[in-house]
C-alpha cells in the first residue's frame, strides 16, 4: 500500500498547489483592479516587479509548469466571481511563467459583429496557444504583434 511517507509528500504537493492557486487569485484580481484604475502599460510595468532574472527550464519542466499553470486558470474560469477578464489572466499567466523564466507572447485580437466591437486576449509561446482554445479565437483579428511589442515587453 502507501506509506506515510506517500501521504506527506502528497499533502506537501497539495499545499503548495492550493498556495499557488490562492495567490494567483489575489493576483489576478488585484490585475484586474489596475486595469480598471490604470492603463494597460502602467499595469503592465507594474506586473514586471515581480519577475526574477532565471534561466529557462528544460523543455520536460516546462511542459509541467505550462500545464500547472492551465490548470490553475482553467479552475479560476470555474469561479465566475473571482475569475477576472481575459487581460487581466493572461497578463497574470505571463508575469507568473516570467517568473519560473518561461517567455510568452500576449496577443490581442478585436472583432466585430452587428456594430458590436468585442476584444480578447490570449497568450502565446512559439505559436502554441497556452490559455485559450483555438475554437474561441478564430473569430479575432489578431493586432500585429509589433504593435504591443514596444508597450508589453517584461525585462
Amino acid at each position: 500500500m502507501y506509506s506515510e511517507h506517500d501521504f506527506i509528500q502528497v499533502n506537501r504537493s497539495l499545499r503548495a498547489y492550493d498556495r499557488t492557486l490562492f495567490r494567483t487569485r489575489i493576483l489576478t484580481i488585484l490585475t484586474e483592479a489596475c486595469l480598471r484604475f490604470t492603463n494597460l502599460k502602467t499595469t503592465d510595468r507594474l506586473l514586471s516587479f515581480f519577475i526574477k532574472n532565471v534561466p529557462p527550464p528544460g523543455d520536460h519542466e516546462t511542459t509541467v509548469i505550462l500545464d500547472r499553470y492551465a490548470t490553475i486558470f482553467n479552475q479560476l474560469n470555474q469561479l465566475s466571481s473571482l475569475k477576472g477578464r481575459c487581460l487581466s489572466q493572461s497578463l497574470v499567466m505571463r508575469c507568473l511563467l516570467s517568473r519560473k523564466g518561461i517567455s510568452s507572447e500576449l496577443r490581442i485580437g478585436v472583432h466585430q459583429l452587428n456594430g458590436t466591437f468585442d476584444a480578447h486576449a490570449w497568450l502565446e509561446k512559439d505559436g502554441m496557444l497556452l490559455n485559450d482554445h483555438p475554437s474561441v479565437i478564430t473569430k479575432y483579428f489578431p493586432l500585429p504583434e509589433g504593435k504591443l511589442n514596444g508597450i508589453l515587453k517584461f525585462k
